[in-house]
């Protein structure tokens, strides 16, 4: 006899979408301000090349992880990886300089904006996500 199939919840499924639909507009916004420039880093490119000058961009690495394990429902994992996810992307918050330039040298963080803001949104999202991650008999 087989085994019934199993889906996830629909709570999860919606709030994954969302924390994708944040991720993804993350991107397309200035993510923070150097020495009073705010136009300089939309997400897009932090995303491609912060991982060379901050440890907070290891937070997606874990986000896209968490919402793997979420949407198998694999709850303990899904929630362990947004946590670890939220509390790097917030650890941003604290920085007062950041690399924005090849020569490797530092800059002052000025503000942050709205493309930060959607990326830890995306973060809480998921932990919501991972919250409610639970495995549903399929329905036919």
């Amino acid at each position: 006899m087989s085994q019934p199939e199993v889906t996830t919840s629909r709570t999860t499924r919606v709030a994954l979408a969302f924390s994708v639909i944040l991720f993804a507009a993350s991107l397309t916004q200035d993510a923070f301000c150097v020495s009073g420039i705010c136009s300089d880093w939309q997400g897009w490119s932090v995303l491609l090349f912060g991982a060379l000058g901050h440890t907070s961009w290891f937070a997606n690495p874990l986000l896209l992880a968490s919402w793997i394990a979420a949407l198998f429902a694999r709850r303990l994992p899904a929630m362990v990886l947004s946590l670890a996810a939220l509390s790097l992307a917030t650890s941003f918050m604290f920085e007062t300089s950041v690399i924005t330039n090849e020569a490797g040298m530092a800059n002052p963080v000025t503000g942050l904006r709205e493309g930060y803001w959607l990326w830890l949104a995306s973060m809480a999202m998921a932990a919501t996500a991972a919250f409610f991650a639970r495995k549903m008999p399929a329905k036919l």
